[in-house]
């Protein structure tokens, strides 16, 4: 299988692209679009989507690189960086050959036009220029005249269009593309056939892309490439909810706008083309250094061939390397597929174990080996992030940047998309050579010094090189796990390793013993390097903070605030403390604890209720007694009663049955039996003073009339002093 990549340059005269056709694959169909060309000059200044390094007056070359296992590919010369990205990976695989600062040499460069630039499709969406054109797709930009706002266009080539079936499956995922709503995706907002071609709408983004910045810087800090990784997993999570497998992650396909967050291009694209491809050619498109072994057996893609890929790429933005770069595309498939991606800690010793660990998770040759979903990786690394030291997230590779000034532009291997066959076996191929005919030399001597010369000169090089950069250069770790700082120390000195401490809390090494090293006792560390080394602070302790009168969320927060959990939840009525919230806690305010203790608690059920019992009919003494033994109070009255005795209950209030909280009042009158009076003297009082008298005593006055000579009480009967009730009779007599 051969893989045919084109390096364009610049002819006076001649335009980069020699005609449409030619690139499509010589198709005859006159209604094929036009090939997009270069923009004016003009444009070139202003928005460059990966501009070309063209030689001036160089012909046009072709470049043709076999899959064989010894054959290498040139160094990957990596363009710079766009003002506008066009929703799509930009130099993807793309011969970025669309806005160059290299064809503004006004007095010789004739401006080429292209066909669609100016063309308005589907009544809506008008060509303005073009920005970029790759191995799957040109992209323009354009002007919605329904929504009044610029959008970037990408038209697939036409030798695509050749399928009914790509053109199903590309009308497939261009729908389930748009579902995808998230703040890091960029947005597809329409879809439509031209000429065959499918074409998308899409967000036109502002900025270059992720490959520009790692040319640029050469890699990043390690803050910054986790957070780049935890934007792009997070953009897969939501793709992945959807079904939507993206199958070309790379730097090219993460856009970095000039404001704003990160956002990833081109979902479902890749599979669109690849499907076909391996349908009609036994081949899959994908980006050789970013390609899950699985894709490239011809397995189908899920989400965790999307998460290998992304392990790649961070192990790139940490080193400024793909694994195997120096191999030919055939020997990077196969190592893939054979060998474990080296840890990134291989080429740069400072990157933390558990940053090597979350790499080699995502790149496991086996997909069940790898998290399972983008959502379970995510989540592991936003563990991991918080928890490494300030200083560590700071450090960076000692990366050059890359060298863009070269007038020839090099062949891609990280950042373009090729067709690749499925690896079978190693091909073999046998090499005839045939001896020349020895010449005699009068200078053989001479030749002999020198070649003698050379290998002491090259034995010393090599030496050189072997204790410097070589396995020589390499130390063992020495085991100081268990011992205290000072003496772990002595003997990482002693072998010229420098170090730097990191403390922390742990539940089983006491505090001031090193707990273990990064890289550990079991490993290698270049001479040059820093062992990082563990060392313990004993036993967290915390404080328990006052939970009391705190409600159940309020509780949990203070908890885990204080890294404590919660134990024991008891309820209890409390007359104080209001219903749902804290009354006691088993440990006291203030003490300092382990940080996994747990903290027992009792939360209010607000005030008890009570049942008023009935105490109507019962002595007072009873009556008391039976509401204080409820938790009631008692308030008590007495009045008169004739039909109840004197010391029973009359009456209650509230009335029996009735709820009420503890401590509450109820009220009880209690009988001072009848009421009486005493009969007053009334004797030689004419009747109408004695009647009076009586009966403003509540006595009914019966009166005796006998001879009424002088009119006067003669007799009172009961008799005078006596205590009768009220209401009694009293008789009088009058004479």
């Amino acid at each position: 299988m051969f893989y045919i990549c084109k390096v364009y340059t610049y002819n006076r005269g001649v335009g980069l692209f020699k005609n449409w056709r030619e690139q499509a694959g010589h198709d005859e169909n006159p209604n094929t679009v036009p090939p997009p060309a270069p923009g004016s000059e003009d444009e070139a200044a202003s928005e460059s989507a990966h501009p070309t390094d063209i030689a001036e007056n160089a012909e046009e070359s072709e470049v043709e690189v076999t899959s064989d296992i010894d054959m290498q590919l040139p160094a990957t010369e990596d363009a710079p960086g766009t003002e506008d990205s066009a929703s799509t990976e930009q130099s993807d695989d793309e011969e970025q050959a669309d806005e160059t600062a290299n064809l503004g040499a006004k007095d010789e460069a004739p401006t080429l036009t292209d066909p669609l630039v100016g063309m308005v499709l589907d009544e809506r969406y008008k060509i303005e220029r073009l920005l970029a054109r790759g191995g799957m797709a040109t992209v323009y930009v354009a002007y919605d005249k329904r929504l009044e706002r610029p959008v970037a266009i990408k038209v697939m080539h036409p030798h695509l269009a050749q399928s009914a079936d790509y053109v199903n499956r590309f009308r497939k995922e261009a729908r389930s593309a748009a579902r995808i709503i998230h703040p890091a995706v960029v947005t597809v907002f329409d879809q439509g056939i031209i000429e065959g071609s499918g074409y998308l709408v899409m967000e036109l983004v502002h900025g270059s892309n992720l490959r520009t910045l790692l040319n640029e810087e050469g890699a990043l800090t390690l803050d910054r490439a986790l957070a780049v990784t935890e934007t792009v997993l997070q953009a897969l999570s939501a793709a992945h909810r959807g079904g939507v497998i993206h199958r070309d992650i790379k730097p090219e396909n993460v856009l970095v706008p000039n404001d704003g967050n990160l956002k990833v291009a081109d979902f479902g694209l890749a599979g669109a083309v690849s499907d076909v491809s391996a349908a009609s050619t036994g081949s899959v498109m994908g980006t050789v250094a970013y390609l899950a072994p699985e894709l490239a057996a011809g397995e189908h893609a899920d989400a965790r061939s999307d998460l290998f890929s992304v392990g790649i790429m961070l192990y790139e933005i940490l080193t400024g390397h793909t694994p195997f770069e120096d191999l030919s595309v055939y020997q990077i498939v196969k190592s893939y597929a054979e060998k474990d991606i080296p840890s990134p800690s291989k080429l740069e010793s400072w990157i933390p174990s558990e940053v090597d660990d979350f790499v080699c998770s995502l790149t496991a040759r086996d997909r069940n080996d790898r998290p399972q979903s983008a959502a379970e990786a995510l989540e592991t690394l936003v563990r991991i992030r918080s928890q490494l030291p300030e200083s560590l997230l700071g450090r960076k590779a000692d990366v050059a940047p890359k060298v863009t000034s070269e007038t020839t532009h090099k062949i891609q291997l990280r950042g373009e998309t090729v067709a690749l066959p499925v690896p079978a076996s190693k091909p073999t191929t046998s090499v005839r050579t045939i001896p020349a005919a020895p010449k005699k030399s009068r200078r053989a001597p001479l030749v002999i010094a020198t070649i003698i010369t050379l290998l002491v000169a090259a034995g010393s090089g090599f030496t050189w090189w072997w204790f410097e950069y070589g396995p020589g250069s390499y130390i063992d770790v020495p085991a100081i796990a268990g011992a205290n700082l000072k003496d772990g120390t002595a003997k990482l000195d002693a072998l010229g390793i420098q170090s730097v401490v990191e403390e922390k809390f742990d539940d089983v090494v006491p505090a001031g013993i090193i707990i273990d090293t990064r890289p550990s006792s079991d490993e290698r560390v270049h001479k040059a390097g820093v062992v990082t080394i563990l060392l313990s602070k004993g036993i967290e302790m915390v404080e328990v903070p006052d939970l009391t009168n705190a409600t159940s969320e309020e509780l949990d927060e203070l908890l885990k605030g204080a890294k404590l959990t919660r134990g024991d939840t008891k309820e209890a009525y409390d007359e104080d403390v209001e219903k749902g919230r804290v009354i006691s806690q088993s440990v006291a305010p203030g003490e300092s604890v382990k940080h996994d203790t747990s903290i027992d608690v009792v939360i209010s059920k607000g005030r008890e209720p009570i049942k008023v019992p009935k105490v109507v009919g019962l002595t007072l003494a009873e009556a008391s007694q039976l509401l204080s033994d409820a938790g009631l109070q008692v308030n008590t009255s007495e009045e008169f009663s004739n039909e109840v005795e004197k010391g029973i209950v009359i009456s209650q209030t509230p009335v029996a049955d009735e709820t009420l909280h503890r401590t509450d009042p109820v009220s009880i009158v209690v009988s001072k039996g009848p009421e009486t009076v005493t009969i007053p003297n009334v004797i030689r009082m004419s009747e109408a003073e004695a009647k009076a008298a009586l009966e403003e005593l509540g006595l009914v006055v019966n009166v005796d009339r006998v001879f009424m000579l002088v009119d006067m009480v003669a007799t009172v009967n009961p008799g005078v002093g006596t205590e009768v009730k009220v209401g009694s009779t009293v008789t009088i007599r009058v004479v």
